[in-house]
C-alpha cells in the first residue's frame, strides 16, 4: 500500500476513527467501572459517544488537512 497516495480525506477518516475509538473505550470504562452503570447501557452510551466524536473530528480534520 502506497501511503503517499492517500488523500487528505482518507487521512482524516483514519485519524477520526482512531480518535473516536479511543473516546468510546474511555467512556465505556468510565461509565461501566467508574459510574457503575449496567455494562450494556454503558456500551450503548459509548457507541453513541464514538459516533458523535467521529462525526465531529472527521469534519474538523478534513478541513484542517485540506489546507
Amino acid at each position: 500500500m502506497d501511503l503517499e497516495s492517500w488523500t487528505p480525506v482518507d487521512n482524516a477518516r483514519r485519524l477520526a476513527t482512531l480518535i473516536a475509538v479511543g473516546a468510546a473505550m474511555f467512556s465505556l470504562m468510565a461509565l461501566w467501572l467508574g459510574a457503575a452503570w449496567h455494562p450494556l447501557l454503558a456500551l450503548l452510551a459509548a457507541a453513541l459517544t464514538g459516533v458523535l466524536v467521529w462525526a465531529a473530528s472527521f469534519r474538523l480534520l478534513r478541513s484542517l488537512l485540506r489546507r
